[in-house]
């Protein structure tokens, strides 16, 4: 047994435009995270409640006490502090970081160089956005750090609007396999996929007030690797 914010329930903070890990489908806020948080939250016994917050600050509140675990692919960086009550779980997945771009771009965009003057998009306080400071933005790129949705950026760059998204290679392929023209051909590509300095692996924030809490969090993703490596 674990003990949870809410008795019997496991409360989920998450943002909601980083499909394939956290999105909404009709109503529903679903994706890979959400999907694994609630397959643990079946072992443990307890119900799912999600609450849907804003990425910056996302880590944050486990430990402030507004949820037990917050999920959105995100990484642990010494500036990602969670406070005394909370702690990174174990990682889960390895992701690399990426741009897409239009697919018609796809031999003109290749190189970081190839991006100055160029707008690329990041959602704020990401990875994506450390990255593309450091990457892009010394050699003259823009970085514009909104993304009021992914559908919304995705046809910002279909229209021209912006050159480049810059989302984890997970997350961009899941776009560009969704966005197809009349005959299923690709309207979107990944370009410059590359990994981070320190290697950009996956984490849950975890409320540590009940130490068994992320203690079976983490014996249950150590399963699923040795399943999925099975």
């Amino acid at each position: 047994m674990v003990t949870t914010i809410t008795p019997g329930i496991l409360t989920i903070c998450t943002y909601t435009e980083f499909a394939p890990f956290s999105y909404e489908e009709d109503g529903e806020i679903v994706g890979t995270d959400i999907a694994f948080l609630k397959k643990f939250a079946v072992k443990m016994n307890l119900r799912v409640k999600i609450l849907k917050r804003e990425f910056s600050g996302l880590w944050e509140t486990p430990g402030l006490g507004f949820c037990d675990v917050s999920a959105a692919g995100m990484m642990k960086y010494e500036s990602r502090q969670l406070g005394e009550n909370a702690v990174w779980s174990d990682s889960y997945m390895l992701v690399t970081r990426s741009l897409l771009i239009r697919r018609s771009d796809k031999n003109d965009l290749v190189s970081p160089k190839d991006f100055k003057g160029k707008k690329i998009v990041v959602t704020p306080t990401s990875s994506a956005h450390i990255d593309g400071d450091i990457r892009y933005k010394s050699i003259g790129a823009i970085i514009v750090p909104n993304v009021p949705s992914q559908e919304d950026i995705v046809s910002q760059l279909l229209s021209g609007e912006i050159d480049a998204f810059g989302e984890g290679d997970v997350s961009n392929e899941y776009l560009s396999e969704k966005y197809t023209d009349s005959n299923g051909e690709r309207l979107l590509a990944l370009a410059d996929v590359h990994a981070m300095k320190s290697p950009e692996l996956l984490r849950f924030a975890v409320r540590s007030v009940d130490p068994n809490l992320p203690k079976k969090l983490n014996e249950y993703i150590a399963k699923d690797q040795s399943d999925m490596n099975a």
